[in-house]
């Protein structure tokens, strides 16, 4: 049986500003991520989230790069007399009683409705997966949400346009501007938007396979890292954020980045443990940090060290700071002297 469903990532980034790196704050860690993991699937990824603002300039950008195609190809533009609701054994198709000149798709499986602007959505194929996806773009452009187009939702879909088969439905190709990489471990696809990477992520799960395996790679954090990792919401949590690409396992710790901080956190010894701040709006740090990685310059236990670290950044000219631990702020405030430390705090 096929099934489908998109699972959005973007919760790190909130996470930044409660994670601790000191002994005295891991339980409150450990509680901060239980909170954020819990409710990773009920998080709409949206470039409003992050604080970031478009300018009238990149405004106008986003709505001339949509192009003519996609106003051409939108589902609104292929739809064919009185539309009315669609049903199968899997998806529920009508228009939204919510929103005005929405669609509504309703995921029977996995409980999860798509609601979008049919005029600013369209079917989407990947050259390098063979894999059909439905993207809907906000009203000024850039991604607002995207699931997989299985066989059963393209026929559904195309009963509900009023067109001959799914294969009348007229895609277009993947745009540019995003990637899609499939996870080695679970099989699942990751959609990320260039240069907006470290902002959030979809998870593409398609079938009972890909979950059990999801399920798996959640227990071996469980397993591996039983002091960071004490419920399943967490463990399930750093899965996702693993296949999405915000987490990586070392020997004996977590890394885990986002679009303004990445921190690593020791499972045995939490003085191990480290963080470090930069700009939210830089979205060239992200791939910096996994470009770090994936080509050698910091692997195996070199990932656990934040000198490795601090000299790379030092070396590549890049902005970071590094968050100070209980124990380090308290060592510096020793250091200082009385009149410093009044100037200080004014």
């Amino acid at each position: 049986m096929g099934t489908s469903m998109n699972v959005q990532i973007n919760h790190f980034q909130s996470i930044y500003g409660k994670m601790a790196v000191s002994q005295k704050r891991q339980q409150k860690q450990s509680e901060t991520l239980s909170q954020k993991t819990d409710s990773l699937q009920d998080n709409a990824y949206s470039p409003a989230k992050t604080g970031n603002t478009l300018s009238p300039y990149h405004a106008f950008e986003r709505m001339k790069n949509a192009g003519p195609k996609s106003r051409t190809y939108n589902l609104k533009m292929q739809a064919k007399g009185t539309l009315r609701e669609v049903e199968n054994d899997r998806y529920l198709i009508e228009k939204s009683d919510e929103i005005e000149g929405y669609w509504r798709i309703y995921d029977k499986q996995f409980d999860k409705t798509f609601m979008f602007d049919p005029s600013n959505t369209t079917l989407q194929t990947d050259k390098n997966t063979n894999q059909y996806y439905l993207m809907a773009d906000g009203p000024i452009g850039g991604l607002m949400d995207a699931i997989p187009a299985d066989a059963k939702l393209r026929s559904a879909l195309s009963q509900f346009l009023n067109v001959e088969s799914a294969d009348s439905i007229l895609p277009v190709s993947l745009n540019d501007k995003y990637t899609i990489t499939v996870d080695a471990f679970t099989g699942i696809e990751c959609l990320q938007v260039k240069g907006n990477e470290g902002n959030g992520s979809w998870l593409m799960i398609r079938d009972e396979q890909q979950l059990e395996k999801l399920q798996e790679l959640a227990d071996i954090y469980k397993k591996k890292y039983p002091n960071l990792v004490k419920t399943d919401g967490v463990a399930m949590g750093f899965a996702q954020s693993e296949v999405a690409g915000f987490s990586v396992r070392t020997e004996n710790g977590i890394l885990s980045i986002a679009c303004n901080g990445m921190e690593y956190m020791d499972d045995a010894d939490p003085s191990k443990s480290w963080a470090v701040h930069y700009s939210g709006t830089d979205g060239n740090m992200y791939m910096e940090i996994m470009n770090a990685m994936a080509e050698g310059y910091i692997v195996g236990k070199d990932i656990e060290d934040y000198s490795a670290w601090e000299k790379y950044f030092e070396k590549k000219g890049l902005e970071f700071v590094k968050v100070l631990s209980d124990e380090e702020i308290e060592a510096l405030e020793n250091s200082l002297t009385a009149e410093q430390l009044a100037a200080l705090t004014g």
